[in-house]
């Protein structure tokens, strides 16, 4: 209740209305049912109304929760999807994606702690009604059963409020990505991701280049017709970051070709994308420079050809 507990001045966002102040028009009739760690709990909310146009809407909504700042926007407890609502430490169990830590594992925990809940309160409520059933005074009353333990939502479910949590933290994430620097680069290209485009972006794309740093961490990746074409504003927009930032420039820069041109009178490709950076290194990465012996190899399908490429990466 942002209007009632922290009389906090919300306005309408309608374009007509010229953020005209909402007032006070009672609770909101709907009570919304949330997942929590180790049971459900409801939570209600006020309803809000423009007195110029008459619009009404509840206090959780985004464009309330978007006038908020963020001391209060942040006690604000749960996501909300149409059947069903998400308590925001459920969400953050599901941020840690590592290995081993998938949405049903984090299901199946869920249910566990549910479930030894549920047993709690049910020992709980039959321990309070065992003194008056075995009481010889009085005519010993009927207790309803316990409650059953209310099912979970699916694993699916829990991956669509996860969707939902990363974006709203989308300006956050790409602040992180955009924060990315290294003295050590690393530019590639596949087909692989573009091969995964479904939908209207299938067939968009024919290549993927990536540019990362010596720990792995992509700092910028975009999507071309042809592998090299379309770089030079990727290449514009990185030497800016660097820049803005005012981190110094790379040393080093490995690709998997034009590391060095034929004709010493002309500067190779990379070279002259980076042109900013006037002490840039430009090599060879590893992998391809070890598929450079294999050159000579008439076919793949020899015999030997696995062996000899494989003491070369050893």
């Amino acid at each position: 209740m942002p209007l009632k507990l922290w009389s906090i001045a919300l306005v309408c966002i309608q374009p007509a209305c010229s953020n005209h102040k909402l007032t006070a028009a009672g609770l909101y009739r709907t009570v919304r049912k949330v997942l929590d760690i180790d049971g459900w709990y409801d939570m209600a909310t006020e309803y809000l109304e423009c007195k110029r146009c008459k619009k009404k809407c509840p206090a959780w909504s985004e464009d309330i929760l978007g006038q908020l700042d963020i001391g209060h926007r942040r006690k604000f407890p749960a996501i909300l999807t149409n059947r069903y609502s998400c308590d925001y430490r459920v969400v953050i169990m599901m941020r840690e994606r590592t290995q081993g830590n998938s949405v049903t594992q984090l299901y199946k925990k869920l249910q566990e702690e549910h479930s030894a809940a549920w047993t709690r309160r049910t020992l709980e409520y039959l321990t309070a009604c065992e003194p008056f059933v075995d009481s010889t005074i009085i005519e010993p009353p009927v207790f309803s059963a316990p409650p059953p333990l209310p099912p979970l939502p699916k694993p699916k479910w829990l991956l669509s409020v996860y969707a939902r949590d990363v974006l709203s933290r989308l300006p956050e994430v790409k602040a992180k990505i955009t924060s990315v620097f290294g003295s050590v680069l690393k530019m590639d290209s596949t087909k692989k991701v573009t091969k995964k485009l479904a939908g209207a972006a299938a067939n968009t794309a024919g290549w993927c280049t990536n540019v990362a740093n010596e720990h792995g961490q992509v700092l910028v990746s975009v999507l071309t017709a042809a592998e090299g074409h379309g770089l030079w504003p990727m290449a514009a927009g990185l030497m800016r970051r660097y820049r803005e930032a005012g981190v110094p420039p790379p040393v080093i820069m490995y690709v998997d070709r034009d590391c060095c041109s034929q004709h010493a009178q002309r500067q190779s490709q990379v070279r002259a994308m980076f042109s900013e950076w006037n002490e840039l290194i430009v090599r060879l990465d590893i992998w391809h420079f070890m598929r450079r012996f294999a050159a000579g190899v008439i076919t793949e399908a020899h015999q030997l050809y696995g062996t000899f490429m494989a003491r070369l990466s050893r």
